[in-house]
């Protein structure tokens, strides 16, 4: 298993794309971010739609494939690699809003979604 990676702090938004943004470890010391914007889905090919993954960390493009939400842990899982995140000094009530934004970015089944 990976070494959990210290998430002080997400960003959550829910306009036109939803996001899902953690910050890793120190500040500035990278984010891993989950987009999805489905107005602009249908010109994309449909083998490249759903969440993309980007990680300051990473270069390659990934797709999200799942996450499993803990109470204090969430494993993000994508095509390249797998993320082991401790959120346990994040809001719960931020918390909720990531949950809610990722159910909504679920819409197709894309990805697996468990422990929400």
């Amino acid at each position: 298993m990976a070494s959990l990676q210290p998430v002080p702090h997400l960003t959550v938004e829910d306009e036109d794309d939803w996001i899902v943004s953690f910050a890793l470890g120190a500040p500035g010391a990278g984010r891993l971010t989950l987009t999805r914007a489905p107005r602009l889905e249908f010109m994309v090919q449909p083998e490249r739609r759903g969440v993309s993954v980007d990680c300051d960390r990473d270069q390659r493009a990934a797709l999200l494939v799942a996450v499993k939400w803990g109470a204090k842990n969430v494993d993000v899982v994508s095509t390249e690699r797998r993320y082991c995140l401790d959120i346990s000094r994040v809001d719960e009530r931020i918390l909720a809003d990531a949950l809610r934004v990722l159910g909504k970015m679920n819409f197709d089944q894309r990805f697996q979604l468990a422990g929400a």
